[in-house]
């Protein structure tokens, strides 16, 4: 038996659209224990980590929420890429490959965010 609350049309989102769509509160209890972890490192690195997680998903989607977080926390592209580079050793050439333009798509998307953060650091 479907519930009344289930859309068959939801079977063409992504998970995440469907989430915060129908489940918000899973999200946002999820979000609050991310934000609780590696308290103990600054914040550019627990970014650059959670970016590498991502990678060994590997999930573009994720990409998408992660790179604008990396560049808020002062990452440079360099660094990011080199973020991936570095999980060469677990994940393998190709699945780098495979998210390496999902990445370079992302910081592209990002420009105005770094052209704004660079001219604010330089008030």
């Amino acid at each position: 038996m479907v519930s009344e609350n289930f859309k068959w049309e939801d079977l063409d989102k992504d998970g995440l659209t469907f989430l915060l769509e129908n489940r918000k509160e899973v999200f946002k209890s999820y979000q609050r224990m991310v934000n609780t972890l590696g308290t103990h490192l600054d914040e550019k690195t627990r970014q650059l980590i959670m970016l590498a997680i991502q990678v060994i998903t590997p999930s573009p989607d994720a990409i998408k929420i992660i790179i604008p977080k990396t560049v808020r926390a002062g990452a440079t592209p360099d660094e990011i890429i080199d973020t991936l580079i570095l999980t060469i050793p677990v994940v393998g050439l190709s699945t780098v490959l495979k998210m390496l333009p999902f990445v370079l798509k992302e910081l592209e998307n990002q420009k105005d965010l770094y052209h704004n953060l660079n001219s604010q650091t330089k008030l």
